[in-house]
């Protein structure tokens, strides 16, 4: 969370002592209203500076106001239309959310596809470029009445994009040739990765997430296997504990794989007991946005059976 002054801050204890009650009604009513509402998606395209130009899918807050931004990179092949019951209820508790449809996308139909390198090259310029809030995301949103907080940003991926997201957080990510690059996004104040990947030869070490200073929600589960590049479930889990202590959380469920049995990714029917547990990790990761993009109280859901959620 960004500091806004001493004189502010000092003004901003007295006035939550003062009135804390108060002021936790008028969230509260503020995020029901918001949740009783539906959120809106816009299709457009935007263009880098070197002319490339991508897709981009904005779900916003279906009312007029002010709003943190969250941009979130999808994973290996997907695209943000895969992820809807995991973005649309993050969106409705009243955040805008910026997702570029990345070049390796199935949805795309590339050929020939993406070379790996220009992939990840691409991936990152796309997603910093969307967390700068540009004046082609601010005309789209204006449209609608909607507008981007400047002092609350989020970067959120799931698996690959969950690695773009970090990235963006601070941490170093090896090339296949050369030094680790630094692609840290200032002024970011909260990190969800679901999913990420484990260390990676040619491509990041265990301590290339060291680096990592902004607060941190992590989710895996205990079937979160990828034969062949993640045979271990706990691998998920390295770079939540490469960061150092300090504002993390970390999520996990029992029996839970890399797409909830369906919800999102691979889209199929999940179980009930995988919905329940989706629903409680939706619920924690909105929980941990508002705390460090609103400021608002910690409202993290109860415990449930299956489920782990740690904070330090």
């Amino acid at each position: 969370m960004k500091m806004r002054g001493g004189l502010l801050a000092l003004f901003g204890a007295v006035w939550v002592a003062a009135c804390s009650t108060n002021s936790d009604a008028v969230l509260t009513a503020q995020t029901t209203e918001l949740r009783e509402v539906e959120p809106v998606q816009i299709e457009t395209r935007m263009v880098l500076e070197d002319g490339h130009a991508f897709p981009v899918e904005i779900l916003h807050p279906g009312q007029a106001g002010t709003f943190p931004l969250i941009v979130f990179s999808s994973g290996n092949f997907a695209s943000p239309d895969r992820y809807t019951k995991l973005l649309k209820p993050i969106a409705k508790a009243g955040y805008v959310i910026a997702s570029p449809v990345h070049p390796d996308a199935e949805i795309l139909a590339l050929d020939p596809p993406a070379d790996p390198m220009i992939v990840w090259e691409k991936r990152n310029d796309e997603f910093a470029y969307l967390a700068s809030a540009p004046e082609q995301l601010r005309n789209a949103l204006a449209r609608r009445n909607v507008a981007v907080d400047a002092q609350a940003l989020g970067l959120m991926g799931h698996s690959y994009g969950a690695l773009v997201a970090q990235t963006a957080a601070g941490a170093k990510a090896w090339q296949m040739a050369g030094p680790p690059s630094d692609r840290s996004i200032a002024g970011a104040d909260a990190l969800v990765a679901f999913s990420p990947p484990g260390p990676i030869p040619g491509a990041i070490v265990a301590q290339g997430w060291s680096s990592i200073a902004v607060p941190s929600f992590t989710q895996t589960g205990t079937a979160d296997i990828l034969p062949g590049f993640i045979d271990d479930w706990r691998g998920h889990i390295v770079s939540h504990e490469r960061t150092a202590p300090g504002n993390r959380w970390l999520w996990v469920g029992e029996d839970v794989d890399h797409y909830f049995g369906g919800i999102y990714g691979r889209e199929m029917p999940a179980s009930p007991d995988m919905e329940a547990k989706f629903n409680h990790a939706l619920a924690a990761t909105i929980a941990f946005l508002d705390i460090h993009l609103k400021t608002m109280p910690d409202r993290a859901p109860a415990a449930l059976e299956g489920v782990t959620l740690t904070k330090d």
